[in-house]
Protein backbone atom coordinates (compact mmCIF):
# COMPACT_ATOMS: atom_id res chain seq x y z
CA UNK A 1 0.00 0.00 0.00
CA UNK A 2 1.36 3.30 -1.13
CA UNK A 3 0.46 6.61 0.71
CA UNK A 4 0.68 10.09 -1.07
CA UNK A 5 3.29 12.79 0.07
CA UNK A 6 2.28 14.83 2.53
CA UNK A 7 2.84 18.55 1.39
CA UNK A 8 3.99 20.89 4.68
CA UNK A 9 4.04 24.39 5.01
CA UNK A 10 6.60 26.60 6.35
CA UNK A 11 5.24 29.22 8.83
CA UNK A 12 6.09 32.30 6.73
CA UNK A 13 3.46 30.83 3.78
CA UNK A 14 1.17 30.38 6.31
CA UNK A 15 1.57 34.34 7.69
CA UNK A 16 1.18 35.10 4.02
CA UNK A 17 -1.69 33.10 2.84
CA UNK A 18 -3.88 34.98 5.39
CA UNK A 19 -2.46 38.48 4.77
CA UNK A 20 -3.86 37.40 0.92
CA UNK A 21 -7.70 35.88 2.39
CA UNK A 22 -7.37 39.31 4.32
CA UNK A 23 -6.79 41.47 0.63
CA UNK A 24 -9.44 39.14 -1.03
CA UNK A 25 -11.68 39.74 1.78
CA UNK A 26 -11.44 43.11 0.83
CA UNK A 27 -10.59 44.02 4.89
CA UNK A 28 -7.47 45.46 3.82
CA UNK A 29 -8.09 47.41 0.94
CA UNK A 30 -5.55 48.60 -1.60
CA UNK A 31 -3.13 51.96 -0.54
CA UNK A 32 -3.39 50.54 2.74
CA UNK A 33 -0.49 50.52 5.11
CA UNK A 34 0.05 47.69 6.79
CA UNK A 35 1.22 46.71 10.61
CA UNK A 36 4.78 46.94 11.14
CA UNK A 37 7.00 43.60 10.81
CA UNK A 38 6.65 43.84 15.09
CA UNK A 39 3.43 44.30 15.31
CA UNK A 40 2.38 41.04 12.32
CA UNK A 41 4.81 39.07 14.33
CA UNK A 42 3.00 39.71 17.82
CA UNK A 43 -0.71 38.88 16.33
CA UNK A 44 0.36 36.30 13.86
CA UNK A 45 2.65 34.97 16.92
CA UNK A 46 5.44 34.02 14.80
CA UNK A 47 8.97 34.79 14.76
CA UNK A 48 10.06 38.17 12.65
CA UNK A 49 11.53 36.84 10.18
CA UNK A 50 8.76 34.70 8.80
CA UNK A 51 6.96 38.12 8.52
CA UNK A 52 9.84 39.81 6.42
CA UNK A 53 9.59 36.36 4.30
CA UNK A 54 5.71 36.30 4.08
CA UNK A 55 6.38 40.59 3.17
CA UNK A 56 8.69 39.55 0.66
CA UNK A 57 6.73 37.40 -1.11
CA UNK A 58 3.71 39.43 -1.75
CA UNK A 59 6.44 42.17 -2.90
CA UNK A 60 7.65 39.83 -4.98
CA UNK A 61 4.33 39.14 -7.38
CA UNK A 62 3.36 42.79 -7.03
CA UNK A 63 0.70 42.77 -3.94
CA UNK A 64 3.03 45.06 -1.46
CA UNK A 65 5.37 48.23 -2.31
CA UNK A 66 7.79 48.20 0.44
CA UNK A 67 9.26 51.47 0.94
CA UNK A 68 11.90 52.18 3.34
CA UNK A 69 11.40 54.12 6.42
CA UNK A 70 7.69 54.20 5.42
CA UNK A 71 6.22 50.80 6.16
CA UNK A 72 4.22 48.26 3.54
CA UNK A 73 1.63 49.29 1.31
CA UNK A 74 -1.45 46.83 -0.37
CA UNK A 75 -1.23 47.36 -4.20
CA UNK A 76 -4.22 46.51 -6.51
CA UNK A 77 -3.65 42.64 -7.70
CA UNK A 78 -5.41 40.02 -9.01
CA UNK A 79 -4.41 36.89 -6.65
CA UNK A 80 -6.34 34.43 -9.03
CA UNK A 81 -3.05 34.79 -11.27
CA UNK A 82 -0.51 33.43 -8.59
CA UNK A 83 0.99 30.12 -9.34
CA UNK A 84 0.89 27.48 -6.79
CA UNK A 85 3.75 24.77 -7.05
CA UNK A 86 1.71 22.31 -4.89
CA UNK A 87 -1.44 22.09 -7.62
CA UNK A 88 -1.39 19.72 -10.15
CA UNK A 89 -0.70 21.93 -13.10
CA UNK A 90 -0.54 20.47 -16.84
CA UNK A 91 2.75 19.14 -17.82
CA UNK A 92 4.84 21.24 -19.88
CA UNK A 93 6.23 19.16 -22.79
CA UNK A 94 9.98 19.08 -24.07
CA UNK A 95 8.93 21.24 -27.16
CA UNK A 96 7.05 23.64 -25.52
CA UNK A 97 9.47 24.98 -23.12
CA UNK A 98 12.24 24.63 -26.26
CA UNK A 99 9.58 27.32 -27.93
CA UNK A 100 8.67 28.93 -24.65
CA UNK A 101 12.54 29.77 -24.14
CA UNK A 102 13.14 30.90 -27.85
CA UNK A 103 10.34 33.46 -27.12
CA UNK A 104 11.78 34.57 -23.94
CA UNK A 105 15.53 35.07 -26.14
CA UNK A 106 14.35 37.11 -28.17
CA UNK A 107 11.55 39.60 -25.95
CA UNK A 108 14.02 39.64 -23.02
CA UNK A 109 17.43 40.39 -24.67
CA UNK A 110 15.64 43.37 -25.85
CA UNK A 111 14.27 44.38 -22.87
CA UNK A 112 17.72 44.01 -20.67
CA UNK A 113 19.19 45.86 -23.81
CA UNK A 114 16.39 49.13 -23.87
CA UNK A 115 16.01 49.10 -19.83
CA UNK A 116 20.13 49.72 -19.58
CA UNK A 117 19.52 53.03 -22.01
CA UNK A 118 15.86 54.00 -20.26
CA UNK A 119 16.12 53.06 -16.74
CA UNK A 120 15.90 55.17 -13.64
CA UNK A 121 16.79 55.26 -10.18
CA UNK A 122 13.45 54.04 -8.54
CA UNK A 123 13.41 51.03 -11.73
CA UNK A 124 17.37 49.61 -10.37
CA UNK A 125 16.00 50.13 -6.35
CA UNK A 126 13.04 47.86 -7.61
CA UNK A 127 15.44 44.96 -9.58
CA UNK A 128 17.78 45.32 -6.32
CA UNK A 129 15.24 44.90 -4.30
CA UNK A 130 13.84 41.42 -6.39
CA UNK A 131 17.17 40.18 -6.04
CA UNK A 132 17.39 40.87 -2.42
CA UNK A 133 14.40 38.93 -2.08
CA UNK A 134 16.07 36.01 -4.25
CA UNK A 135 19.14 36.13 -2.32
CA UNK A 136 17.53 35.87 1.41
CA UNK A 137 14.50 33.49 0.39
CA UNK A 138 14.07 30.41 2.27
CA UNK A 139 10.99 29.19 0.60
CA UNK A 140 11.71 28.31 -2.84
CA UNK A 141 8.27 29.62 -3.81
CA UNK A 142 9.37 32.79 -2.77
CA UNK A 143 12.65 32.57 -4.90
CA UNK A 144 10.45 32.10 -7.71
CA UNK A 145 8.14 34.87 -6.85
CA UNK A 146 11.08 36.98 -6.80
CA UNK A 147 12.60 35.64 -9.71
CA UNK A 148 9.61 36.33 -11.42
CA UNK A 149 9.58 40.30 -9.69
CA UNK A 150 13.25 40.82 -11.36
CA UNK A 151 12.44 40.13 -14.62
CA UNK A 152 8.91 42.16 -14.74
CA UNK A 153 11.03 44.99 -12.96
CA UNK A 154 13.96 44.51 -15.78
CA UNK A 155 10.56 45.16 -17.88
CA UNK A 156 9.16 47.96 -16.44
CA UNK A 157 13.09 49.93 -16.77
CA UNK A 158 12.34 49.77 -20.61
CA UNK A 159 9.41 52.39 -19.77
CA UNK A 160 7.17 50.59 -22.70
CA UNK A 161 4.55 49.64 -21.21
CA UNK A 162 3.77 47.62 -24.63
CA UNK A 163 6.71 45.41 -22.90
CA UNK A 164 5.23 45.65 -19.73
CA UNK A 165 2.02 43.85 -20.82
CA UNK A 166 3.86 41.30 -22.91
CA UNK A 167 6.00 39.96 -19.94
CA UNK A 168 3.08 40.47 -17.60
CA UNK A 169 1.43 37.84 -19.71
CA UNK A 170 4.05 35.67 -19.56
CA UNK A 171 4.38 35.78 -15.71
CA UNK A 172 2.15 32.43 -15.13
CA UNK A 173 4.56 30.99 -17.82
CA UNK A 174 7.64 32.20 -16.22
CA UNK A 175 6.75 31.20 -12.90
CA UNK A 176 6.51 27.81 -14.46
CA UNK A 177 9.93 27.55 -15.66
CA UNK A 178 10.93 28.93 -13.14
CA UNK A 179 10.00 26.54 -10.63
CA UNK A 180 10.76 23.94 -13.09
CA UNK A 181 14.44 25.05 -12.87
CA UNK A 182 14.65 25.47 -9.16
CA UNK A 183 13.49 22.03 -8.79
CA UNK A 184 15.95 20.39 -11.24
CA UNK A 185 18.69 22.70 -8.88
CA UNK A 186 17.10 21.87 -5.57
CA UNK A 187 19.12 18.42 -6.29
CA UNK A 188 22.08 20.06 -7.22
CA UNK A 189 24.59 21.47 -5.68
CA UNK A 190 24.00 24.62 -3.73
CA UNK A 191 26.89 26.81 -5.86
CA UNK A 192 24.19 26.24 -8.64
CA UNK A 193 21.86 28.31 -6.93
CA UNK A 194 24.60 30.47 -6.74
CA UNK A 195 24.99 30.90 -9.98
CA UNK A 196 21.76 31.63 -10.96
CA UNK A 197 21.94 34.66 -8.09
CA UNK A 198 24.81 35.87 -9.82
CA UNK A 199 23.39 35.59 -13.61
CA UNK A 200 20.56 38.10 -12.02
CA UNK A 201 23.33 40.38 -10.76
CA UNK A 202 24.89 40.63 -13.45
CA UNK A 203 22.19 41.50 -15.71
CA UNK A 204 21.63 44.53 -12.94
CA UNK A 205 24.99 45.49 -13.37
CA UNK A 206 25.13 46.21 -16.31
CA UNK A 207 21.27 47.90 -16.60
CA UNK A 208 22.74 50.31 -13.82
CA UNK A 209 25.76 50.92 -15.57
CA UNK A 210 23.74 51.70 -18.59
CA UNK A 211 25.61 49.62 -20.58
CA UNK A 212 22.84 47.63 -23.38
CA UNK A 213 25.38 45.37 -24.84
CA UNK A 214 26.49 43.73 -21.52
CA UNK A 215 22.70 44.06 -20.44
CA UNK A 216 21.57 42.04 -24.17
CA UNK A 217 24.45 39.41 -23.29
CA UNK A 218 23.99 38.93 -20.02
CA UNK A 219 20.38 38.15 -20.11
CA UNK A 220 20.98 35.71 -23.31
CA UNK A 221 23.61 34.02 -21.20
CA UNK A 222 21.12 33.17 -18.32
CA UNK A 223 18.25 32.45 -20.41
CA UNK A 224 20.32 30.19 -22.26
CA UNK A 225 21.83 28.40 -19.07
CA UNK A 226 18.63 28.10 -17.48
CA UNK A 227 17.10 26.36 -20.53
CA UNK A 228 20.09 23.91 -20.84
CA UNK A 229 19.62 23.32 -16.73
CA UNK A 230 15.83 22.36 -17.40
CA UNK A 231 16.25 20.43 -20.29
CA UNK A 232 18.89 18.18 -19.77
CA UNK A 233 17.78 18.10 -15.93
CA UNK A 234 14.02 17.50 -16.00
CA UNK A 235 11.93 15.02 -16.91
CA UNK A 236 10.02 16.83 -19.58
CA UNK A 237 8.74 14.16 -22.28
Amino acid sequence: MSFKQIQTKKISEIVREQIEERMRAGKIQPGDKLSSVVQLAEEFQVSRSAVREALSALRAVGAVTIRQGEGTFVNEYDFSGIFDPLKKERVISKQEMLDLFEVRKIIEAGTAELAALKRTGQNLQEIRDALTDMETASEESVGEAADVSFHLAVAASTQNKTMVQMMEQLADTLRRTMFEARRVWLFSEKKSLNRLFEEHMHIYEAIAASDPEAARTAMLAHLSHVETTIIEGSELA
